[in-house]
């Protein structure tokens, strides 16, 4: 069992048994999220090229449109499937002359790091930055800028920075969001994203992308409302498959249950 029957229960109204099953699921797809990481350091470029032709966008037309704008690009994915060849695919099919930016904040798992850095040996530009520091904020702006397309996950607790206060499932929570002064800064179009995965082959959701010029609590308001549906919806449809739940009590706004309790 994974241990999360219970964050389960509590979070999406499960029964017991359902949750129990989702636990036992949940398993499985870590092994599969776990399988692609290794399989990206060790197997042939025809083995990851035939890989990378099982994966579908189905709203391939965003990803066009943002390509021939030209405008600075900003991914929010979520810790959901295995993501990181779906990553190659967005760049070789619709960013190939573009860096790749890929922001994080304190921790480093150097397996993966290993892979994505395998995945710039097929002609990537792919970078990556510890924003914990005003200094590389700023460099990830400069990026931007310049055109890059930028990585900034979506579903992180408070902790790592700019939090903002919402609801998920219900439950009162605090989401990072430096995303939002981030694409005010850069004037860049965010597209949210998520992958559910199989063994057959991962379908990479897009959501409606979004932009921003303004400043304030209402802005960051919208943009972390915008933030709350995707992860819903995505992890609405595939619960097993969100990386996150072990570390839901991080998310919770302690504050305001009390308040409530």
């Amino acid at each position: 069992m994974y241990g999360v029957e219970e964050i389960l229960r509590y979070v999406l109204h499960l029964s017991n048994s359902e949750a129990a099953r989702i636990d036992k699921e949940i398993i499985y797809q870590d092994m599969i999220a776990r399988a692609e990481w290794g399989a990206v350091l060790k197997r042939s470029w025809q083995g990851l090229e035939s890989d990378s032709a099982s994966i579908h966008f189905p709203e391939r037309d965003v990803l066009e449109q943002a390509s021939r704008s030209g405008k600075p690009v900003i991914f929010t994915p979520i810790h959901m499937g295995c993501y990181v060849l779906p990553f190659a695919r967005i760049m070789l099919d619709h960013f190939e002359s573009r860096r790749m930016l890929i922001l994080r904040a304190r921790e480093d798992r150097p397996d993966e790091t290993l892979a994505m850095q395998r995945i710039s040996e097929i002609g990537i530009d792919m970078h990556f930055l510890n924003v914990n520091e005003k200094q590389k904020y700023l460099e990830a702006v400069r990026f931007a800028k310049d055109g890059a397309v930028i990585v900034s996950f979506a579903d992180l607790p408070a902790s790592y920075g700019g939090p903002e206060r919402v609801t998920l499932f219900g439950k009162p929570i605090q989401l990072a969001m430096g995303v939002t002064s981030l694409a005010r800064l850069t004037g860049a179009t965010v597209i949210p994203m998520a992958v559910h995965s199989t063994v057959d082959g991962d379908v990479v959701d897009i959501g409606r992308p979004f932009e921003s010029y303004q400043k304030g609590p209402a802005e960051k308001a919208r943009i972390a409302s915008i933030m709350r549906r995707h992860i819903e919806d995505s992890v609405r449809e595939t619960p097993e498959q969100w990386h996150m739940w072990p570390r839901f009590n991080e998310f919770l706004d302690t504050e305001m249950l009390g308040e409530a309790v």
